[in-house]
């Protein structure tokens, strides 16, 4: 396993974007739009592991009418894409540094509009299903902070994490659409915004799956 290499200067390098991250989130609790700035009417979007950033940065350039907050485990990989955000003077995008874990005590129920996770870690090779994003425990809790009409988009190259991904959908009792095995070439890819592991699976010849999973009641 590769080992992230430690940057210099973390803290002052986050103080100084400090108006990009929020250092204690439970405290925005059903009041994320507030707290960001934005109307009580902005469409709230999460997206869980942001990683460096790219794509959160990308779909908050491309869609400056919504909120976008992205969360990521570790400080020193947030800290490029806060630094992104903070030199383009973003007005939309904001970040946690924080474990999706304790997701129920940073949103209210029925906050959020749409959670994207892509490129989660498999947990193949260690073989516990319980850590997956997508497993049924995590879904309970991002159906009770999805709005009634919020969804999940859900990006992998990996096949066995797809598949189970598309079961335990179904086990949380979520709807499924717009689902497809080669995402670069279906319809969806002209909007698609890719993301840094994205590009290096699909160098290597990998198929990008991808999936949208809804509460099924809105049938």
């Amino acid at each position: 396993m590769t080992r992230l290499r430690k940057k210099k200067n973390i803290s002052a390098r986050m103080r100084a974007c400090s108006a990009y991250w929020f250092e204690v989130p439970i405290m925005n609790r059903g009041s994320w739009r507030q707290a960001c700035g934005m109307p009580e009417n902005t469409p709230l979007y999460l997206e869980l592991g942001c990683g460096k950033g790219r794509f959160a940065i990308e779909t908050a350039r491309r869609n400056p009418e919504i909120c976008f907050i992205a969360l990521e485990k570790e400080e020193s990989v947030i800290l490029a894409a806060i630094e992104t955000a903070c030199e383009e003077g973003l007005t939309n995008l904001f970040f946690l540094c924080a474990d999706v874990v304790l997701l129920k005590n940073y949103f209210a129920t029925d906050e959020v509009d749409r959670i994207y996770i892509n490129f989660c870690d498999p947990w193949s090779r260690k073989n516990k299903p319980k850590r997956r994003l997508t497993y049924r425990e995590y879904l309970e809790t991002y159906k009770l902070l999805l709005k009634p009409d919020g969804d999940i988009h859900f990006k992998t190259d990996d096949r066995l994490l797809f598949e189970f991904s598309l079961a335990e959908f179904e086990i949380a009792g979520l709807g499924i659409r717009n689902v497809t095995e080669d995402l670069h070439a279906s319809r969806w890819n002209e909007d698609n915004i890719r993301t840094e592991f994205e590009d290096k699976f699909a160098g290597q010849g990998i198929a990008i799956r991808r999936a949208e999973a809804f509460k099924r009641w809105l049938l």
